[in-house]
């Protein structure tokens, strides 16, 4: 798969999904965590909002995971990145 042909906003935004159920938290509870509206952060899980770096750090934090971790998915895409 080419990197024009990934979506990243929809790779990133499920693998927030996934880490804020994986650690039982609903988006009411991730967002006030993270100093961002409920609404952004459903936007961000959606794919359709793009966020800036400051975000992904307080996303991340807020997790307990690394801000690589919000890239975990991108290594299953293969090496055509």
């Amino acid at each position: 798969m080419k990197q024009s042909e990934i979506d990243f906003k929809k790779v990133v935004g499920r693998q927030v999904k996934k880490l804020r159920l994986k650690a039982g938290m609903t988006q009411d509870v991730l967002s006030e965590r993270c100093g961002i509206y409920r609404t952004y952060l459903s936007r961000v899980e959606a794919g359709s909002a793009n966020p800036t770096l400051l975000v992904m750090i307080a996303l991340a934090t807020s997790l307990g995971v690394h801000v690589c971790e919000l890239f975990h998915d991108f290594d299953d895409l293969g090496n055509d990145l």
